[in-house]
């Protein structure tokens, strides 16, 4: 009589691969979701004898599916712009941490949390590397990932500027800032009267004198020559006055009169107002605290190929008064080429002192010269123009956005410009993929046969590399899964009309006897 078991093992058997097949269609949009394939095994044979040769005759009693293998091959990669997410190209599992126990997962469908943490969907802790000011060390502990919102740059004070410009070679030699009075004047033998007082400033050095009885302008022109920052001249009836510096006079005080009737006195004109033979460029540097201060380079020409310099900050900035500071002088000189030859290099230590927010001095470098050694600044036909500055100084700022690249580190993205690294993602491998655990929500868990699991960074020791604002489809293809329900479908079929064509042989058996 036939055995009735041998088609029901073949009907569970096939309902078995049904099911498989089934919950691969349903996870056709899991993201992540690695396929399974049923593997079917025959059972044990009955040996009922053997044939003339000697060969044995037998007789199988049906099949069982032997394995449920995991098709861990990789699903393919679509981008969504989503800084959260994150696709593995290659080996490798997420390592996560849910409800204290470690599991794996393939899907990078992750958000922020409240608290900044990086979870998956169902609440799992994304694990890898946390950064320490900016560096990450992939030899320290596993911990959570966070990418707090409230994370910050802190300022960098600027410690380089260059300026890349061109200075006109057709400029014109400046006309000498000196102060000269306008009008009548006063005559150079008249006694001025006593206690009269001649003040001026050149921006960073100051003048000032008073007269005694039977002073002339003589006895002035000779106080202010006896000076080592200004000279001075008589012109007729006027009194031309200069700073040895190059810079622009300007009067605080003036009095002068004559001792007599008092009607008479010299009135001095604007001084260095004129443009004409100067150049000015600005840049803006960054204190300790981050703050911004606006530094003024004025070129002067002096003569063919030569020209003054002068760096200067708002007066208000280091508490100060009236016009700006000088903060540095020098000369420049060019080639027939018009290439820089003076200095021959950098410009180092210019300092700034007293800022009024609070801020610590500031030394910095104004780089002249490239890495090739050929100066930023040229000197050749064509309008005095600054092409760039640059300066390496920034303010404080916040985190605004985030980007993860091919090896999972994660970069902060802060309003100040800067990119710094806040984390790494870990990735882990394992001996024998298959032998995990399924888990439900995309997650699997290791067993013994998978092994331990060995966990750095991606890109390294046979892990994949990751790509950031995309995810890993499924890998479930759903033409072949539904070539596979075809031939279930039929599988199923034909064991149970096998049952059939067995109860029929059976019934029949049972009508002998009738």
């Amino acid at each position: 009589m036939p055995s009735f078991s041998t088609p029901l093992s073949g009907l569970n058997a096939n309902s078995e691969n049904l099911s498989v097949i089934a919950n691969n269609l349903a996870n056709l949009n899991t993201v992540g979701y690695k396929a399974a394939v049923a593997n079917f095994q025959d059972l044990f044979y009955q040996q009922i004898g053997t044939n003339g040769a000697g060969d044995p005759v037998q007789v199988g009693v049906g099949t069982k599916v032997g394995a449920i293998a995991g098709q861990l091959t990789q699903g393919s990669i679509e981008s969504n712009g989503v800084p959260t997410d994150v696709a593995i190209q290659g080996g490798g599992f997420f390592t996560l941490v849910k409800n204290g126990l470690q599991e794996y997962t393939r899907a990078g469908n992750f958000s922020v949390a409240a608290n900044g943490s990086l979870t998956t969907a169902d609440g799992g802790l994304v694990q890898g590397f946390e950064a320490v000011n900016g560096v990450i060390n992939p030899n320290q502990t596993l911990g959570t990932i966070s990418i707090a919102a409230g994370l910050t740059s802190p300022p960098k004070p600027t410690s380089n500027v260059a300026l890349t410009l061109n200075l006109d070679s057709g400029t014109v030699v400046a006309p000498s800032p000196a102060s000269q009075q306008t009008g009548s004047g006063i005559s150079p033998a008249t006694i001025l009267r006593t206690g009269s007082v001649l003040a001026f400033s050149d921006g960073t050095n100051s003048f000032s004198y008073t007269t005694i009885a039977n002073d002339t302008l003589n006895n002035v022109l000779a106080a202010i020559n006896g000076n080592a920052n200004f000279t001075a001249s008589l012109s007729g009836n006027s009194l031309v006055i200069s700073a040895r510096n190059g810079n622009a006079v300007t009067f605080s005080t003036n009095t002068l009169t004559d001792a007599a009737a008092g009607t008479q006195s010299e009135t001095f004109a604007a001084s260095g107002t004129s443009t004409a033979g100067t150049f000015s460029t600005s840049i803006a540097v960054n204190d300790a605290l981050g703050a911004s201060h606006v530094l003024t380079f004025t070129f002067t020409k002096t003569a063919a190929n030569a020209w003054n310099y002068s760096i200067t900050i708002p007066a208000a900035d280091v508490g100060a008064t009236g016009n700006p500071v000088v903060l540095k002088t020098g000369t420049m000189a060019f080639n027939g080429s018009g290439q820089l030859t003076t200095p021959a290099a950098d410009v180092s230590g210019i300092a700034i002192t007293g800022f009024t927010d609070g801020a610590s001095n500031l030394t910095f470098k104004w780089q002249l010269y490239d890495p090739n050694g050929s100066g930023l600044l040229t000197q050749v036909a064509g309008s005095s123009a600054t092409s760039s500055t640059l300066q390496d100084g920034y303010a404080s700022g916040t985190l605004t956005g985030f980007s993860i690249d091919s090896v999972g580190i994660i970069e902060g993205i802060f309003s100040n410009g800067q990119t710094v690294p806040v984390g790494q993602i870990a990735l882990a491998t394992f001996s024998n993929e298959e032998g995990l655990l399924r888990n439900g929500s995309n997650d699997f868990l290791p067993s013994l046969a998978s092994g331990a699991a060995n966990v750095g960074q991606p890109g390294a020791a046979g892990r994949g590399t990751l790509t950031g604002g995309a995810l890993e489809l499924s890998n479930a293809d759903i033409a072949t899964e539904f070539s596979k329900l075809i031939l279930a479908e039929r599988g199923y079929e034909a064991n149970a009309r096998a049952i059939t064509t067995f109860d029929q042989v059976t019934q029949a058996a049972i009508n002998l006897k009738q």
